[in-house]
């Protein structure tokens, strides 16, 4: 139960996070993304990757490539949300462009399958924060989108809410369907290669100066370093 809470929670809180933002409009969320696109990195390095060719069957590279375009296709229609891009242009004074909430909808959902699926605790749990830590950015930005959609409290309540909802079904999904739970590690493959494309869009998007920047650098091996802290070996 406690994994359906944190899913579901993180949405809100990032809301809440998002109406801060509004306000202050002091503090970025770059490198907030910066983070989260490392963690993921790292989590998936550290951890998904090294379990997955456990059994050395080249296969799981199949599904690996298979998630990294999955993820091109989902991008197309989310116009990139899901990796820090606020497009307010879309949102402002137009109606709701239904593409972007279902591609988003449909990531939130499908990388959450192999949370429920997963028999191994320690990947779970790993697959889980990844989860948490990508979707808090993404929240924020998605707020403020809602937030030039409509100044109706409740508008952006209830999109919020679907979508807060999505990573919670995709994990009742993994766990009801046995289907899902002989295939762990097939789909522990196909997420990693959503997590390779989400985590180097943002990095690669981070840098586009080509200037070394210490700061950034810094959150990275900070990030890559609670990943790497937070796998038993």
């Amino acid at each position: 139960m406690s994994t359906y809470i944190y899913l579901f929670a993180t949405v809100f809180i990032g809301a809440l996070l998002g109406r801060w933002l509004r306000k202050s409009k002091a503090v970025p969320i770059k490198f907030l993304l910066i983070f989260s696109g490392a963690y993921l990195l790292g989590i998936g390095v550290f951890h998904l990757l090294p379990e997955v060719f456990e059994s050395h069957s080249h296969h799981y590279g199949l599904f690996i490539m298979a998630g990294f375009f999955v993820q091109l296709l989902l991008e197309a229609m989310s116009k990139g949300l899901e990796h820090g891009h606020s497009h307010s242009e879309l949102f402002h004074n137009k109606g709701l462009p239904a593409g972007v909430m279902i591609g988003l909808f449909m990531h939130a959902f499908i990388e959450s399958i192999p949370v429920g699926s997963h028999m191994n605790h320690l990947s779970k749990d790993a697959l889980l924060w990844g989860l948490i830590v990508h979707k808090l950015p993404v929240s924020i930005i998605l707020y403020n989108m809602l937030c030039e959609f409509s100044g109706k409290k409740q508008v952006v309540f209830f999109w919020l809410l679907l979508f807060a909802l999505m990573a919670p079904l995709g994990v009742f999904i993994g766990e009801a369907i046995p289907f899902f739970a002989e295939r762990s590690s097939e789909l522990t493959a196909f997420v990693f290669g959503i997590f390779l494309h989400i985590s180097t869009t943002i990095l690669f998007e981070g840098n586009q100066s080509h200037r070394f920047n210490f700061l950034k650098y810094g959150v990275i091996l900070f990030a890559l370093s609670i990943a790497w802290l937070s796998v038993s070996h």
